[in-house]
């Protein structure tokens, strides 16, 4: 620590021990990354801008460090609302001592915050494999309030759009080429750089729709397992925190995007069996249908951010030897992993995931669209935009659940379902679909467009799905009408779906682990492991 903390500011030097604080302290801990150093003094927090200008981010004058901090406590008080973000503090000189706030010549300013819990940080938390699904529902429920309350505009649009979508890949790749045989290889930098120019070209149309939708809002920029907190004292109990400040550009993005970097990071972290529910989840939640086509797309370009990242710290002087090693192994890591995602191509295929309400086919449905990179198109996504929804529980067949709404819901679903087709995409579709003649119409979408087809019927014990719509209730991520007497009388409309031939059908119990549930459907439509 005594050579790393020579080349400190003498500021950040001083801060390393007690003086500078005003009142005894226990312990103080200084974590850096590429552009901060971050102390961790007792239950407080003090973060500091380096003084550095890396293109993407300039903190070389003392008015712009103040300002990046003052955008850093507003900005992150969006999803960490509360006492966590207690303001901007300035660090001031006095002879030759330093001190936190007071008379004195300012030589910096440091975001002050409280400390939170490290042993409820969801890294830590993954880590000791204590991280379930419900949890990473409440997650995506978070994330998706916070995206629908999101600035957006025209001019959000234009900062965050398909050209800085452009930009921000080309310039993220200048940024990595330094380091084309410390941490890449040549090859896995030119198929990095092939895959996002042919991606955005090819699907210029699609991304321009999401700007044309709203999809492009002020988001979090960095949002990763580390910066998610499930701390009680927070209002909500979920804590993201740590957004972005220093570039508008970083921040402002298609909402689909941002979630996409907590999916790459649970994959990083080797949980893809929560990064898929996660995005299923959250598209439900959102209503985004067609989020599962670009989500390769979003966390290669996650995952290449995070090995420049970590490519940087190698050239920083005041970080160790053996943090450049670990940053180093990170860095390798994630461009890995992004090459991992350029290389996956979908597969067209027409999915129909049913059974009643509660068997457990919406979370596989969602789970199944992540995973084949799939549009996901459900009955409660298209009844909200077809009927208003005012949250109260209609009686059963009545309201916006009457049968000839029911049948506007199915058709509407239909004329989408078939729309994707003829794009090329594959689509999974998410519905009760109980009687022959709704599902009928369906195959016969599969056989005009000549892609595979699968009926997959969803069951699960009835003591199981009265405990799991008591237990989720009030959910927004969940799209079941979350009533047992609705679930009993669809049990009994329910015909078997004999007029399919075995190939094209699949019961599935949805009491047996997930993993298994999404293998057993890849397996029946010849895809096997992906």
């Amino acid at each position: 620590m005594a050579r790393t903390a020579s080349f400190l500011p003498p500021h950040v030097r001083a801060l390393l021990g007690p003086r500078p604080y005003g009142r005894p302290v226990g312990s103080i801990e200084l974590i850096q990354t590429h552009i901060s150093y971050v102390l961790l003094a007792d239950d407080e927090v003090f973060k500091l801008k380096k003084a550095v200008d890396l293109g993407f981010a300039d903190f070389t004058t003392l008015e712009k460090r103040k300002a990046a901090c003052e955008a850093e406590v507003r900005l992150n008080r969006r999803g960490c609302p509360g006492d966590t973000y207690l303001g901007v503090v300035p660090i001031v000189k006095r002879g030759a001592s330093y001190r936190i706030g007071g008379e004195g010549e300012v030589v910096d300013y440091a975001v002050h915050m409280r400390r939170l819990p490290r042993e409820r940080m969801m890294d830590v938390l993954l880590e000791q494999g204590r991280v379930g699904f419900d949890m990473i529902g409440h997650v995506a429920t978070r994330v998706a309030e916070l995206h629908r309350k999101a600035e957006r505009g025209p001019e959000i649009t234009r900062i965050g759009g398909l050209e800085t979508l452009r930009k921000n890949w080309r310039d993220n790749l200048d940024h990595i080429r330094p380091f084309i045989g410390r941490t890449l290889t040549l090859r896995r930098f030119e198929r990095l750089q092939r895959f996002a120019e042919s991606f955005m070209q090819r699907e210029a149309p699609l991304l321009r729709d999401r700007e044309a939708e709203g999809w492009v809002r002020d988001c979090h920029g960095d949002l990763r397992s580390d910066a998610v907190c499930f701390d009680p004292r927070v209002p909500g109990g979920i804590c993201i925190y740590d957004c972005i400040e220093f570039n508008d550009a970083f921040r402002y993005s298609d909402t689909g995007l941002d979630a996409a970097f907590l999916a790459m990071d649970l994959d990083y972290r080797g949980r893809p069996e929560l990064s898929d529910p996660f995005i299923g989840l959250y598209a439900a939640a959102i209503g985004d249908k067609r989020l599962p086509l670009l989500l390769d797309f979003y966390k290669s370009y996650r995952a290449s951010v995070r090995g420049k990242v970590e490519s940087l710290l190698l050239d920083d002087p005041s970080v160790s030897r053996a943090q450049k090693a670990g940053a180093r192994e990170r860095a390798q890591r994630y461009f890995q992993l992004a090459e991992t995602y350029a290389s996956k191509r979908p597969r067209r295929s027409l999915v129909l995931v049913t059974g009643p309400s509660g068997a457990g086919k919406s979370v596989l449905a969602g789970v199944l669209s992540a995973r084949l990179g799939s549009v996901i198109l459900s009955t409660d996504m298209v009844r909200r935009e077809l009927f208003e929804t005012t949250g109260e529980r209609e009686a059963l067949d009545s309201g916006k659940y009457a049968p000839e709404k029911r049948e506007q819901v199915y058709e509407a679903l239909e004329d989408q379902a078939e729309a994707f087709l003829r794009e090329g995409r594959p689509v999974v579709i998410d519905g009760t679909y109980l009687e022959r003649r709704q599902r009928e119409p369906v195959a016969a979408l599969a056989r005009g467009a000549g892609v595979p087809f699968l009926l997959v019927e969803c069951t699960a014990p009835d003591e199981v799905v009265e405990a799991r719509q008591k237990r989720r209730e009030g959910e927004t991520w969940t799209t079941s009408e979350g009533r047992f007497e609705v679930y009993l009388a669809q049990k009994a409309r329910r015909e078997p779906p004999d007029e399919l031939p075995e190939s094209q059908r699949l019961a599935i119990d949805t009491t047996t682990p997930l993993q298994a549930q999404i293998q057993a459907v890849l397996e029946k439509l010849g895809f096997g492991r992906r």
